[in-house]
């Protein structure tokens, strides 16, 4: 059996309460007597109760992350930022991950079950909107944060990248290679929906021909001359597709515009991609510094926070 509170008490003489606040760094226990405590807690190697603190603090130094996945892609380098920022705080990191609705509520259930002292909703579906726990935890006030992606019409405080300087840096680098037309690749989902419209709204400005879809590739090329065509795209899914309906004389290039985290995966009929590269370390600081003000009681801003990209690179 390890070593417990009692057995410090024994050996310092000092009372189980005190040495109790000493670990737990009460600011009414002295330095000289919190070092003494500490020194011989470290000599019998005495490991803390977390399920006992959490009782006398109210924490478990355990922050949620509800994702869908994170293998691969931007999901990793997401995780890993966050997973910076909580060490440096002193605070684990547990992954909680669902594959369908029922899963997904499940998750959103435990919540305030009181494993874990706040939340971040990694790119939330928004097919999920409808979940009831939505509303339960708004009502509840419980800490969460959603990072990335949103659900339109919460009230869940938001970080994530800014889309329209992210589409600017991107469609200046097309632009300057000669993009003359071009597709747009985004999914259904609240980021890149933005992105879209971003881009769409660039284009116009730009008098540059473009479809958001995929079968009406050919009749682009059959309108326009096209010597550079532009492929904007939020990952690398679906990409693999367009291919098949370019024309089959290459006589042209295809410049890509993409988000960094899915540069491996690029197609080889790429020419040139253009990477834009996420600040995935400065989104996790403000995403957790928001977090853990709702924790000490801070409300929240309703304002979303985006965060601007740390610039274009090619690989």
């Amino acid at each position: 059996m390890g070593a417990t509170i009692y057995d410090i008490a024994r050996l310092t003489g000092y009372n189980p309460g005190t040495v109790s606040r000493a670990l737990n760094n009460d600011p009414r226990v002295k330095d000289k007597t919190r070092e003494k405590i500490r020194e011989v807690g470290n000599l019998l190697g005495y490991v803390p109760n977390l399920a006992a603190k959490s009782l006398i603090t109210g924490r478990t130094q355990i922050i949620a992350v509800v994702s869908g996945s994170w293998s691969g892609g931007p999901m990793t380098s997401l995780m890993l930022g966050l997973n910076k920022v909580l060490i440096q705080r002193g605070y684990l990191l547990m992954s909680l991950i669902y594959n369908n609705l029922e899963q997904f509520r499940m998750c959103l259930s435990r919540l305030k079950c009181g494993f874990c002292d706040g939340a971040i909703l990694l790119s939330p579906r928004p097919e999920f909107a409808s979940a009831p726990e939505f509303g339960q935890l708004e009502k509840s006030g419980y800490p969460v944060v959603c990072f990335d992606q949103w659900i339109p019409g919460k009230t869940f405080p938001v970080v994530s990248n800014d889309a329209e300087r992210s589409i600017g840096l991107l469609s200046e680098k097309l632009l300057e290679s000669g993009m003359d037309a071009a597709y747009l690749n985004f999914p259904l989902n609240t980021v890149a929906d933005w992105r879209r419209k971003c881009a769409e709204k660039l284009l116009r400005k730009a008098h540059i021909p473009y479809t958001c879809e995929l079968e009406k590739i050919p009749e682009l090329f059959r309108k326009h001359r096209i010597r550079n065509f532009g492929i904007y795209s939020d990952s690398a899914i679906g990409l693999d597709l367009v291919e098949a309906k370019l024309p089959k004389k290459r006589d042209f290039r295809c410049i890509g515009g993409v988000f960094d985290a899915w540069h491996k995966t690029m197609p080889n009929y790429f020419s040139q991609v253009f990477l834009c590269v996420q600040d995935f370390d400065g989104e996790s600081e403000a995403a957790l510094k928001i977090l853990f003000d709702m924790m000490n009681g801070v409300k929240p801003s309703p304002e979303p926070i985006f965060y601007p990209p740390k610039g274009i690179m090619t690989p």
